[in-house]
């Protein structure tokens, strides 16, 4: 699934490959961000999806607005999705870091890329595309 950004052309955030290798809770998926001047890449762990169709869900279910950014982030660190309502839009910021955070040692490096979708049918069909992109 790809979420592309208006502006600059050539900027966008792709998932891909969604897997659960051993026909458990452990999933495996690519994430991809791409900008003019950026492309970074890395196969993302989770659990169940870590709960990432729950919060996209809940930013359909509030789009009307909200005062605080939200984040969600996977079980590793790895992938990170922070969302902020503007009143006329919603910002999706998504960083990749590589390898996995932690407190003593920081990603070697990370990468971020910020798309935007209006509150109405933007985020309905980013809703269902994630739902049916974790429904391995």
């Amino acid at each position: 699934m790809t979420i592309p950004a208006r502006l600059p052309a050539g900027t966008f955030v792709k998932l891909e490959r969604c897997r659960r290798p051993h026909d458990d809770a452990l999933g495996l998926f690519g994430a991809r961000v791409e900008a003019p001047g950026l492309s970074a890449s890395l196969e993302v762990e989770t659990l169940n999806g870590d709960g990432l169709d729950s919060f996209v869900q809940s930013l359909g279910n509030d789009f009307r607005g909200w005062t605080d950014e939200r984040i969600w982030a996977s079980f590793r660190g790895d992938l990170e999705l922070r969302a902020s309502h503007s009143g006329r839009l919603i910002w999706l910021s998504w960083t990749l870091r590589f390898p996995e955070p932690t407190e003593e040692d920081p990603a070697v490096w990370t990468a971020t890329v910020r798309v935007h979708l209006t509150p109405g049918e933007d985020l309905r069909v980013f809703n269902s595309d994630v739902a049916a992109f974790l429904n391995v």
